[in-house]
């Protein structure tokens, strides 16, 4: 799944663990619609669930696609075969990488990668805050952040990808992104949602 290639890390779409999980479930869901007793719509409904919940891990797990890539040129986000276009981000260009995971449901917790990198343009102008809760929360992050590192992420914008089905090594991510651009800034918050 994941590895070293020429000194870069590299995960590839594959049959992990939890792409399996999801397969076998996709089929288990395809197949309850084959049970005789339930009304024709449900098992209509029960079936073009698993077939596409199925389609959608099977088409990425045997493409065997790059799905992320850190390497001397910066870091390359991949794209699935049916939406998601593949990002090429040049290290001048990265800000952060960042790892999180959001908690969908009680149980459910999505892990998450993202890159933090400008856009290449100029930013947009800060409207000035005419709400009074506003004016004190930035009054309050000019006491307590450091301006250089407001300034390091100002402009930029975050590119992310779901990682569930191609569990990322952050031992190995934070080794490659040490070793091919100590200046990005690196964060591991994989209870914790990311700040909008």
């Amino acid at each position: 799944m994941s590895g070293v290639s020429g000194g870069a890390y590299e995960v590839r779409h594959g049959w992990s663990a939890p792409a399996v999980r999801g397969a076998l479930l996709s089929l288990l869901l395809l197949g309850l619609a084959f049970v005789p007793g339930p009304p024709g719509w449900a098992a209509a409904v029960l079936g073009v669930m698993g077939a596409v919940c199925f389609l959608a891990i099977a088409v990425p797990a045997c493409s065997r696609r790059a799905a992320l890539r850190v390497g001397p040129e910066g870091v390359t986000l991949g794209g699935m075969p049916f939406g998601g276009r593949t990002e090429y981000l040049a290290w001048a260009e990265v800000a952060s990488v960042e790892l999180w995971t959001e908690r969908s449901h009680r149980v459910l917790k999505t892990p998450y990668l993202g890159v933090r990198h400008r856009t290449g343009s100029e930013p947009p102008p800060v409207p000035p805050s005419d709400v009074p809760v506003l004016r004190q929360i930035d009054a309050y992050l000019a006491t307590h952040v450091p301006a250089e590192f407001v300034e390091a992420f100002r402009g930029t914008v975050l590119s992310s990808r779901v990682t569930t089905l191609w569990p990322v090594d952050s031992v190995r991510l934070k080794a490659a992104v040490r070793a091919f651009a100590p200046e990005v800034r690196l964060f591991d918050r994989l209870e914790e949602a990311p700040p909008r």
